[in-house]
């Protein structure tokens, strides 16, 4: 994993402990696998190598890679869109994959009719109807085909209904998705970016024994929206003093906090971190320690969304992650509250009341 005790130099710009900390953790694991596999060490280099622009990598350091992202790093890349999802090892596929893909790519793009592909320890899967491979359930049935593997050992496994299961062993039916592929590579050992996305080799080098089980969040809870916090140095507070559990609307997400509110942000100096119109989650009960971002509001009537630098002979010192607004500092004697920001919500997360 990343370095923690040692600051990491990405896109020209130092990411510390803190800032890595607040990184998702499948994006941890892509930088990780970049260094190690391909020798890449900044933000830009893993964008341009996966063909893909710095703002999609920006938004995956904060909400995680999509399922096209992992896919597509495990085939360029070649790390396990397995490990890239849920840290299971192994971090890379075998060495032959990458050029093995790009082989399998030119040769599709040549022959759109192949009727065979080789799979595992040099064995060869027909498709059983001698037709172009063009979905994913077409895929799955070559690579399933003469196992004896039935309609309801798929759909235990997929987590599907028999009926889609039997329609996909006859290559028709829905879609297979990411999670459907990797628990079907985890127990028969068919590539699950092979079935997803056609690319690289039917057959895996590493099986997976284990089960995919990911886990599921829970605590869910309505967040009160209680005001709005300007993201400039010039904040101001909008107060609109509902009565406690109540607010405009509410934002949906999992808290253990009793007290916990929401607030819509509006300014830029938040950006790219937090943007124009999204909400914040506020835990007021959580201690505020250096490197967090905070909600603070001054006996002045300013409220701002900050990130917490450090506190010192009676100050407390405050940056935005937008460069163009300066730092800040407050004595004690001029703060009425500092609370914790938990997370941040699109704006779709909100709901009337």
């Amino acid at each position: 994993m990343f370095n923690t005790k040692a600051n990491t130099v990405l896109n020209n710009k130092v990411f510390n402990c803190e800032t890595i900390r607040a990184m998702h953790d499948t994006m941890k694991r892509l930088y990780e696998a970049a260094r190690l596999l391909q020798g890449l060490t900044t933000q830009t280099d893993v964008a341009r190598f996966l063909n893909e622009s710095s703002q999609v990598i920006n938004n995956w350091e904060r909400r995680g890679i999509s399922k096209a992202g992992m896919l597509a790093a495990q085939e360029k890349m070649g790390c396990s869109a397995v490990w890239l999802m849920s840290g299971q090892p192994p971090m890379a596929v075998d060495s032959n994959h990458a050029s093995t893909a790009a082989n399998l790519s030119n040769r599709e793009q040549k022959e759109d009719n192949v009727s065979e592909l080789k799979g595992e320890a040099g064995s060869t899967i027909e498709h059983p109807s001698g037709t172009p491979l063009r979905t994913s359930p077409q895929r799955l049935r070559a690579a399933l085909f003469g196992k004896g593997i039935t309609s309801s050992e798929i759909a235990s496994i997929a987590g599907v209904g028999i009926e889609t299961a039997s329609r996909w062993l006859e290559g028709e039916g829905p879609e297979i998705t990411l999670e459907q592929a990797v628990a079907i590579q985890n127990t028969y050992g068919a590539n699950s970016v092979w079935i997803t996305r056609g690319k690289g080799e039917p057959g895996v080098a590493i099986r997976y024994a284990d089960e995919y089980r990911p886990i599921p969040i829970t605590g869910w809870k309505a967040i009160p929206v209680v005001g709005m916090a300007q993201l400039g140095d010039n904040g101001h507070w909008a107060d609109l003093e509902y009565p406690v559990g109540h607010g405009d609307g509410y934002v949906d997400f999992p808290s253990r906090d009793k007290d916990a509110y929401a607030v819509k942000c509006e300014g830029d100096s938040m950006r790219p971190r937090i943007q124009h119109g999204e909400y914040v989650v506020i835990e007021p009960n959580q201690p505020c320690e250096p490197g967090d971002d905070v909600l603070l509001k001054s006996k002045d009537g300013r409220v701002m969304i900050k990130r917490f630098l450090y506190k010192r002979a009676g100050r407390t010192h405050l940056v935005s992650v937008n460069d163009a607004h300066p730092a800040m500092s407050f004595t004690d004697d001029e703060i009425e509250k500092m609370h914790f920001v938990r997370a941040i919500c699109r704006p779709s997360a909100w709901r009337p009341d």
